[in-house]
């Protein structure tokens, strides 16, 4: 081999390297987006469809440390809005289940009342436990439209504590979690309205 092919072979390995280079890249820049856009569904499919033209997830909301959201306590919430009118806030809680942390995700009209709610992560009991999971169970979504107001303290237990609330049968101390960890959460927005419309810088 003379001096002019291994001069070719060198150019030719060279561009080679720089073509793949740029389909890593490339295809680098399309799977975060890939897993952005998975990201945002999984967080914005609690908003109805239409309801909101921002990009919640874009400007999330720096939260102040408080135990009403669970240990250790989210971070971060996101306000939905429809020409600039707020619409829903997202906001995590955390409750403590029988196996361990439920992570909880709530939408909250503007108003106070909860839009919907949704399980995030949880190591609840197969067959039991997990059905908090609204593919499992319709249980979770028993809690659309409830508030605080004119709702006695008393009532925000399951109906095994004498509360209003239906538990889930053989998941009672799931359940009353996940009963608390919404209380919590509307307690902790009702206290925080003004930053979590936009309102007010934390």
């Amino acid at each position: 081999m003379n001096g002019r092919d291994i001069r070719v072979l060198v150019l030719l390995a060279g561009a080679g390297l720089a073509v793949l280079i740029a389909v890593s890249q490339l295809l680098a820049g399309r799977i975060d987006a890939e897993r952005q856009a998975a990201d945002e569904r999984a967080l914005l499919d609690l908003l109805p469809a239409g309801s909101y033209d921002n990009r919640p997830l874009a400007r999330p909301i720096a939260l102040p440390a408080s135990e009403l959201l669970g240990s250790p306590p989210p971070n971060q919430a996101w306000l939905a809005t429809r020409e600039g009118v707020p619409v829903a806030v997202l906001l995590p809680v955390v409750a403590k289940g029988y196996e361990g942390p439920i992570h909880l995700l709530l939408a909250i009209r503007p108003d106070g009342r909860l839009l919907a709610s949704k399980v995030l992560d949880h190591r609840e009991t197969a067959g039991i436990g997990d059905r908090i999971e609204p593919a499992r169970s319709p249980w979770l979504q028993t809690f659309d439209g409830v508030s605080l107001a004119g709702r006695p303290e008393a009532q925000w237990q399951v109906k095994a504590d004498n509360g209003q609330f239906d538990q889930i049968a053989g998941a009672t101390i799931t359940s009353r979690a996940v009963v608390s960890a919404i209380q919590r959460a509307l307690q902790f927005f009702d206290g925080q309205r003004r930053l979590l419309l936009g309102e007010a810088t934390p």
